[in-house]
């Protein structure tokens, strides 16, 4: 396998995603004609290198016809996996944040072959070449935006059927979001991690949010668990030996390497060198949701998953199972790492 180093209820008490998102009110959500968002005028973009890109700084050209999202010029992240936010334009810039597949942005600015942009609570500047704007990023914002619920609580209980009798699956503390299936009376029905369950309405607001960037101190915040619930929202995902697209396809590293690479953690494509890698753990009994699980034999690892807790690890399997959560004794561990 190639090597790669990337850029890694009651409610007594009030699944998580990881990436956080502008929660949109959905009276502001009607669908108007307005001519607001825009693109920069390129001259051309012929690769991801940014020696080969160019662009007139001209300003910004109407072109979008619809509901922006309350963006004024919205732009959204064309990159397979995590987009880079830089302090200055230049790639050796400290990184301030990192933007999520599909993250939408607001493009204040281009620099050269740069945006300068706002994304969340994150200002900086991205490579042009990797933001879509105009009608393409509306279109891309159309996929992108989904439904949550917002807790306002200190912590909610998610239940197996909309009643306070029933029994709990998990809680989602304040400020996380879930994903919405249904709105029922007084209730609401998620998905939290990778169960349906229904929590009360009374703590919540329900919007539609779109992702936006994460600085690296809210990343790193968020820790193990918020790696956990990120991972869990891409089982059912394609296993591909050798692929390191979480839209398209990963294998057991890549699927590791690239939910990492959102929190700025960059992780090799290979399961061997990344057992080389971070803080060991000694054995399950001491691992945490998050920590890195290698499978192998002779001290050779050529499988990996990330820990869940509660003796279960999400992981790329196979071609045949694709992502999915598994016992993290399905087959004995040779080792285990901590990364955050």
């Amino acid at each position: 396998m190639r090597k790669r180093i990337i850029s890694a209820v009651a409610v007594l008490a009030c699944g998580v995603l990881m990436v956080t998102g502008s929660v949109i009110a959905y009276e502001s959500q009607e669908n108007k004609n307005v001519l607001t968002a825009g693109v920069f005028d390129y001259t051309s973009v012929d690769n991801a290198d940014e020696a080969a890109i160019s662009m007139a700084n001209s300003g910004v050209v109407a072109t979008a016809t619809r509901n922006t999202y309350g963006f004024n010029n919205i732009g959204v992240s064309t990159a397979e996996g995590t987009l880079n936010v830089r302090e200055e334009p230049t790639t050796e810039s400290s990184i301030v944040g990192v933007m999520p597949d599909d993250g939408a942005c607001e493009v204040i600015d281009s620099s050269g072959e740069w945006y300068h942009i706002k994304s969340g609570d994150v200002e900086g500047y991205c490579l042009g070449s990797y933001i879509a704007t105009g009608d393409e990023a509306l279109d891309m914002a159309d996929q992108a935006i989904s439904t949550k619920a917002t807790v306002n609580c200190d912590s909610l209980t998610v239940r197996e059927e909309p009643t306070t009798e029933a029994n709990a699956i998990s809680s989602v503390t304040q400020g996380k979001k879930v994903d919405v299936v249904e709105e029922l009376d007084g209730w609401v029905k998620v998905v939290s991690g990778d169960k349906e369950g229904y929590i009360s309405a009374d703590y919540v607001t329900v919007g539609l949010d779109i992702p936006t960037a994460v600085t690296k101190d809210q990343a790193s915040a968020n820790g193990g668990g918020s790696v956990v619930s990120n991972a869990l929202q891409y089982v059912g995902g394609r296993y591909v030996w050798g692929g390191e697209s979480l839209k398209s396809g990963v294998d057991c590293s890549g699927f590791t390497m690239k939910i990492y690479e959102q929190y700025g953690v960059y992780l090799p494509h290979s399961a061997d060198a990344q057992m080389d890698m971070g803080t060991r753990v000694n054995g399950l009994a001491e691992a945490q949701p998050g920590d890195l699980v290698f499978y192998g034999s002779g001290g050779y690892a050529s499988h990996v998953g990330i820990y869940m807790g509660d003796g279960q690890i999400v992981h790329a399997s196979s071609a045949k199972t694709g992502i999915k959560v598994s016992s993290a004794s399905y087959r004995t561990p040779i080792g285990i790492r901590r990364f955050l």
